[in-house]
C-alpha cells in the first residue's frame, strides 16, 4: 500500500506527510489544493486497519471529491475509486484539507463507508400524481414520511420506482454512459395524455421515446403499472403491455399493482378502488398476455399484483407464472413464494412439541389468506395453539390490506378485542415487514416494546416468509437456523 498526504493549514501553509506500507512502493504525489469545496459526503465510519484508516482518515470527515471530481453520490464514489490510482481530497471538522493519493495496483477497497446514497440531496418529485400515496397520509406522522423522491439514482441503488420525468438530457447520458441499469420505472400509462392525467401534469416528454433510447442502449429496467379504474385500465392497459412488450429485452418486467386508497383524501381527486370485476377483467388482460410473451420468448413478462388475486378471490398463480419474481418487490409473487416455501416445510414438521404453547401471529387482511393454510397445518401439532389475527386497517382505511401498511396503534386495538375473547397466548408474532427496515418502528411510531408492555406478552418479530413463521413460533425446531 502507498498513499502520499497534502495538508493545507488555515495559514495556507502546505506540508507532506509521507505514510508507506510494506505492501508496495511508496507513490511520491503532490498536488495544489484547490479552493475549499462544501460537501455533504459525510465519512460514517472507516473500516479497522483499512487504508483509509492507516492513512489518518476518520468518521466526521467530508470527502470533497475523488481524482478531481465532485462526489454527488455513491456512484460517482464507486466508480472514480476504480481507476488505478485514486486521489481522494477530504475535509476536516476544522475545515482542513487533506489530500491522499493511493494506489489500487492490488486492491481498490479503501474501507470509508457512507450512512447516505445520495449527497446533493435526493431529486423530489415534481409530479402531482392523483394517486399519490404520500398525499394520503394523515397528518402528525415523521417528516421522513412525507418526503416524496423521484431520482433515478436510487432506482439504480435500491430499486425505488421513478417517473423519469425531471430527469434532463444530462442525467439519461449519465445514465447510459456509467451503464446504470436495472432501472426501476413507473410508466402507468404509455399514452402520453393518459399518463400526465396520472401524474398531475400538463407536459411531460413522451415516455415510449424515452424508454426507446434506453432500450436502443441496451438499458435494462422493469416497469410499473398502477391501475386506476376508468383511467388506465381496460384497453388502456392492454396498450400500455403491448407498447412494453415491444421494448423486451430492454424491458425486463411490468408489475400491474391496484391504485391504493386510504381514508385521508379529502381535496384529492375522486378515484374509485379497485372492485372485484375491475381486478378479474385485469388480471384476463394479463393473463392474455403472459401467453403471448410466454409462447414468443419463453417469459410471462408482465405480472399481476398478489391483491388482484385476493380481490377477485381467485388462487395465486404456480411458481413458474412468476418466472424468476422479478417483481417480487413490488408485491407481486409473494403469496405463492410463502405457500410453496411452507409446503416444502410442512413434511418435516414435529408431530408434538414437549410444553404446551400458544402464540398469535399478526398479519394484514390479504396476509391472513395467504397464512391461514400454515396455520392450520401448524395447529395439527400436539400441544401448539397458533391463533391468526388479521388487524383491520383502521389508520388508513379497509380498503389497504397488506400487511406492509399495518401500524402499531391497530395492532394494539386488535389484541385488546381479542383479548376480550381470550388471552393473546405466551407471546405474538409480528411479520418485519411492518416494521421501518432495521428498526423495531412502525410506521405511526408505536414500537416492538410499546406493544408488548401494552399487552404484557412478549412480542416476536419473525422474518415475513414461511421459514420465518415457523422459526419464530417454534425456535428449536430442528430444522431451524
Amino acid at each position: 500500500m502507498a498513499f502520499t498526504i497534502a495538508r493545507k493549514g488555515s495559514q495556507n501553509e502546505e506540508r507532506r506527510v509521507r505514510l508507506s506500507s510494506p505492501f508496495s512502493f511508496l507513490m511520491e504525489v503532490h498536488r495544489p489544493m484547490k479552493p475549499i469545496i462544501q460537501s455533504r459526503a459525510k465519512i460514517a465510519w472507516v473500516d479497522q486497519g483499512s487504508r483509509a484508516d492507516e492513512a489518518g482518515i476518520r468518521p466526521g470527515d467530508l470527502l470533497v471529491s475523488v481524482n478531481g471530481h465532485p462526489v454527488r453520490d455513491i456512484i460517482d464514489y464507486e466508480y472514480h475509486v476504480s481507476s488505478p490510482e485514486t486521489s481522494l481530497v477530504v475535509q476536516r471538522p476544522s475545515g482542513e484539507r487533506v489530500e491522499v493519493v493511493f494506489s489500487n495496483d492490488y486492491d481498490p477497497r479503501l474501507g470509508l463507508g457512507f450512512d447516505e446514497l445520495v449527497f446533493d440531496g435526493e431529486k423530489h418529485c415534481a409530479n402531482k400524481c392523483i394517486f399519490c400515496f404520500i398525499d394520503q397520509l394523515p397528518e402528525g406522522m415523521r417528516d421522513s414520511l412525507y418526503f416524496k423522491d423521484d431520482d433515478y439514482r436510487l432506482s439504480f441503488l435500491q430499486g425505488n420506482f421513478v417517473t423519469l420525468t425531471n430527469m434532463g438530457e444530462t442525467d439519461l447520458r449519465r445514465i447510459i454512459d456509467m451503464r446504470l441499469a436495472p432501472l426501476y420505472i413507473s410508466v402507468h400509462s404509455t399514452d402520453d395524455m393518459i399518463r400526465r392525467k396520472l401524474l398531475g401534469r400538463k407536459q411531460t416528454s413522451p415516455i415510449m421515446a424515452t424508454l426507446g433510447r434506453l432500450a436502443e442502449e441496451r438499458i435494462r429496467f422493469h416497469s410499473q403499472i398502477v391501475l386506476v379504474p376508468g383511467v388506465n385500465d381496460g384497453e388502456a392497459l392492454a396498450r400500455t403491455i403491448r407498447d412494453l412488450w415491444s421494448l423486451w429485452p430492454a424491458c425486463v418486467s411490468v408489475g400491474v399493482v391496484p391504485v391504493g386508497l386510504t381514508a385521508h383524501r379529502q381535496g384529492l381527486p375522486e378515484l374509485a378502488p379497485v372492485s372485484a370485476e375491475v381486478a378479474r377483467s385485469t388480471l384476463e388482460i394479463v393473463h392474455s398476455a403472459q401467453k403471448v410473451c410466454a409462447s414468443r420468448a419463453g417469459t410471462h413478462f408482465v405480472y399481476g399484483a398478489d391483491e388482484f388475486y385476493y380481490l377477485a378471490s381467485l388462487p395465486f398463480p404456480p411458481a413458474d407464472a412468476y418466472d424468476d419474481y422479478p417483481q417480487i418487490e413490488n408485491g407481486i409473487g409473494l403469496a405463492r413464494l410463502f405457500c410453496d416455501e411452507f409446503g416444502e416445510l410442512e413434511s418435516r414438521l414435529p408431530v408434538s412439541v414437549p410444553t404446551d404453547l400458544s402464540a398469535t401471529v399478526v398479519t394484514g387482511v390479504l396476509g391472513a389468506r395467504v397464512i391461514r393454510d400454515a396455520c392450520d397445518a401448524l395447529n395439527r401439532i400436539r400441544g401448539l395453539d397458533v391463533r391468526l389475527l388479521p388487524v383491520r386497517n383502521r389508520f388508513f382505511g379497509d380498503s389497504v390490506t397488506v400487511s406492509g401498511l399495518v401500524v402499531g396503534r391497530d395492532i394494539i386495538e386488535s389484541l385488546h378485542e381479542q383479548a376480550a375473547r381470550g388471552n393473546p397466548g405466551d407471546f405474538v408474532v409480528i411479520p418485519d415487514v411492518m416494521l421501518r427496515r432495521g428498526e423495531t418502528c412502525f410506521l405511526d411510531d408505536v414500537t416492538v416494546d410499546d406493544i408488548a408492555s401494552d399487552v404484557g406478552v412478549p412480542v416476536v418479530v419473525a422474518r415475513t416468509s414461511a421459514r420465518g413463521l415457523v422459526e419464530s413460533i417454534l425456535p428449536r425446531w430442528p430444522d431451524a437456523r
